[in-house]
């Protein structure tokens, strides 16, 4: 047994010298970053995990470089702590980072070497690209920590910059012949021209869909379109010439006046030669057909076309034949060549194909399906669905904003300018780098924010915005710009467009518009405002009295805050009534008692009525009566048995509506029985909280006895009431006496009795 004990002694005593006896601590190891993380605050917390060591107290040394060699590190004093927040790092920049451990006099190895990269600018959040606002946006941005400030930047001039055409047809294709030449096409026979002052619309002779143009210089020009539709430019006009063939052309590329070439629906590649049409076909690497459709054509010269469309097909003429294959994963919507090494194709899902001469290579990119591409130099643009624009500056594909949130078909550059158009008649022109007009500003803005109210941003213009962060030895990069378009004017809302039968005192209201001080409210009887009749105020409602009966007004509106003025809304157009509408004694009633009340629907505005009543359907000998009220009680019993017949006009001022429609009625014949009815006594409101109406039509002046009781009998109220002729109204208050429940109101005329219940809630 000793010597068991002894064995297990033994080896408990090794294991413990073995465990404590180690003569280096070990490397810590690094935590966040992740190694290689991106987008990173210059006052990143570098982290890391601690290690156990002989001593109390282990210190930390962490260093950090520009280089994974480390040799221009900078190596920060040893702490106790196992994180360190840097400060002031360099935006954009890479670096390497770590940690070694101090054990008392016992050093670790340094630690694996990770890498982080700081953030080149701020990430803009809201507005969206191209979202219409108000005159107050509010900017938002994801936040960027370890800043003095951040800096937003705001103009209304950016490299492209939104131009109005008189078109609302979409625009297709485009065209720069050089600075004061330049073309646009587009649907139902769009041709526009523009000549260095204005772009003009040209008669082409067409209403078809013109997919494309071409000019080979500025006397000779070419148009593919729709069910075979081709056009030829002869310096002055354009000729339609019959290609043969009834398919939709897509695209058109010529070498010359006299040679080029038009692609279209299923496989259609046309070939034209001084005048002569012959049909050609692509062949696949199988020795195929292809027949799927051709979007886009461009030539380099007479044995080097090339050719692009559906199922990623990309297609090449050498001058005998054209063959081709699928290319890439997407369907190719445009194509462009610099030169024999150096082509480009626009694809659906963003994408973007490059040929070096030998292959082509894809590219995918943050773009929408993009329609066009073009180049200037080492410049490239392409654009796309939903106002998607990239950049190509020779390194990267980049996206940018083009102002507008409308998809974009066409893009051309040359020289220095450059076009792009799309649908609705959206059209933009390439103006310089931005950012450099008279408006232009730089708003600071505190370094714990993430958002930023605008303010009296002018009216229906185009904004372009960016940003970037700055602390005490460095300024970040501007961030990509970001476009917003302001509302150009409150929308109007009530009276609606074209709406009839208004009153004579409206109210008029337009949708809010935030960040203005006040609207301007313009009414006139005239489509030319002439004479005008305006209104400011300080909200987004205003009432106007006074309107004659039957006529047409014309109103808008429009905003101004301290900066600016907007231009004037929509004009809406609206009817005012021109008729009273009678409600009793209906049309054709026999039931009528011998002093009735009339009634009509209330017009407002209206300051009087004047009410006709006659036993004559002729109404050669009426009784007039004219009340400011809409109704009119009869003062003196009519004949029974008599029919009588009743019209009313409204008064305004001086004016007068037309008559209502004649409406008549026949007076009954009362009996004793019949004096006092069910139809003589109404109650008001009923449910009740106690407080209540007795309204009494009395054919003559009486005395009527008034009992209410509860539902055991009990009376509860007693009084008399001296009635006039026609309608009486005895109001009552009996919220302190009862309770909820039901009760009984009798109400007695000599030997007659009307018994009506009440409810009190």
């Amino acid at each position: 047994m000793k010597n068991l004990y002894y064995i297990i002694s033994l080896f408990m005593l090794l294991t413990s010298v073995s465990l404590y006896s180690q003569d280096r601590v070990y490397a810590p190891n690094l935590t966040f970053p992740e190694d290689s993380e991106t987008g990173l605050s210059p006052d990143v917390t570098l982290d890391w995990n601690a290690v156990t060591g002989e001593t109390l107290t282990v210190l930390y040394e962490l260093q950090l470089s520009n280089t994974s060699d480390f040799v221009d590190a900078v190596t920060f004093p040893k702490t106790e702590v196992t994180a360190m927040e840097m400060e002031d790092l360099f935006f954009g920049t890479l670096y390497f980072w770590r940690v070694k451990a101090y054990d008392g006099e016992e050093i670790s190895d340094w630690s694996e070497a990770w890498s982080f990269t700081t953030a080149t600018s701020i990430e803009m959040e809201d507005p969206s690209d191209g979202e219409m606002v108000f005159a107050d946006p509010n900017i938002t941005w994801d936040e960027m920590t370890g800043l003095l400030k951040y800096q937003i930047q705001i103009d209304t001039s950016y490299i492209w910059n939104s131009v109005v055409l008189e078109t609302s047809e979409d625009i297709l294709s485009s065209f720069i012949i050089d600075e004061n030449n330049m073309w646009l096409v587009g649907t139902s026979g769009l041709v526009l021209h523009y000549d260095g002052i204005l772009w003009n619309t040209v008669d082409a002779g067409t209403t078809e869909d013109l997919n494309d143009i071409y000019f080979v210089d500025a006397s000779n020009g070419f148009i593919a379109g729709t069910g075979g539709t081709f056009l030829i430019y002869d310096g002055t006009n354009w000729t339609s010439v019959d290609p043969g063939v009834t398919d939709n052309l897509n695209g058109v590329a010529f070498l010359d006046a006299d040679n080029g070439y038009l692609v279209g629906d299923d496989g259609l590649i046309l070939q034209y030669a001084s005048g002569t049409f012959t049909t050609e076909i692509a062949k696949d690497e199988n020795g195929d057909d292809i027949t799927k459709d051709f979007y886009d054509i461009d030539v380099i010269d007479a044995n080097n076309y090339w050719a692009c469309g559906k199922s990623k097909y990309i297609v090449n003429y050498d001058g005998s034949t054209w063959t081709g294959g699928v290319v890439g994963g997407k369907d190719h919507y445009a194509i462009w060549f610099n030169n024999a090494n150096d082509g480009w194709v626009a694809s659906k899902s963003g994408r973007v194909q490059h040929f070096d001469g030998t292959d082509w290579t894809e590219t995918e990119t943050d773009g929408d399906n993009l329609f066009s591409i073009s180049f200037d130099g080492g410049i490239g643009y392409a654009v796309g669905k939903n106002g998607t624009m990239l950049v190509f500056d020779g390194g990267e594909w980049t996206l940018i904003t083009a102002g507008t949130a409308e998809t974009l078909n066409t893009v051309y550059l040359k020289d220095g300018n450059g076009i792009a158009g799309g649908d609705g008649g959206t059209f933009i022109n390439k103006s310089g780098e931005g950012f450099n007009s008279p408006y232009a500003k730089v708003i600071s803005v505190i370094p714990d924010s993430t958002n930023y109210d605008m303010n009296n941003l002018l009216f229906g213009k185009s904004f372009y915005y960016r940003m970037r962060g700055v602390h005490s030895i460095d300024t970040s990069a501007w961030s990509s710009a970001k476009s917003m378009i302001t509302y150009p004017y409150p929308e109007p809302d009530s009276p609606s467009d074209g709406s009839d039968d208004e009153q004579l005192r409206i109210v008029f209201e337009w949708e809010e518009y935030s960040g203005v001080t006040r609207y301007y409210l313009s009414v006139s009887p005239n489509e030319d405002f002439l004479p005008a009749f305006n209104f400011p105020s300080d909200s987004n409602s205003y009432e106007l009295n006074d309107f004659e009966f039957g006529e047409q007004y014309y109103w808008r509106v429009r905003a101004e805050h301290s900066e600016d003025i907007s231009d004037w809304s929509d004009v809406y157009t609206f009817t005012t009534l021109n008729t009273i509408e009678l409600v009793s004694p209906e049309n054709n009633a026999t039931d009528v008692n011998k002093c009735p009340k009339f009634e009509w629907v209330e017009v407002l505005g209206a300051t009087a009525y004047e009410l006709w009543v006659d036993t004559d359907d002729n109404f050669s000998n009426p009784n007039v009566f004219i009340t400011e009220d809409n109704f009119n009680q009869c003062q003196s019993s009519m004949d029974e048995g008599a029919s009588y017949f009743w019209k009313v006009r409204g008064i305004a001022g001086l004016d007068t509506s037309n008559w209502s429609p004649d409406w008549t009625f026949k007076v009954e014949s009362v009996g004793i029985d019949d004096i006092f009815t069910q139809k003589s006594l109404e109650i008001y409101p009923n449910p009740s909280t106690g407080e209540f109406t007795l309204d009494i039509n009395s054919v003559d002046a009486a005395i009527y006895h008034i009992s209410i009781s509860d539902m055991g009998g009990k009376t509860i109220y007693n009084t008399k009431f001296n009635c006039k002729q026609g309608n009486n109204q005895l109001e009552l208050d009996l919220s302190g006496s009862v309770t909820n429940g039901a009760y009984m109101i009798n109400v007695s005329r000599e030997n007659t009795t009307v018994n009506k219940r009440l409810f009190i809630k």
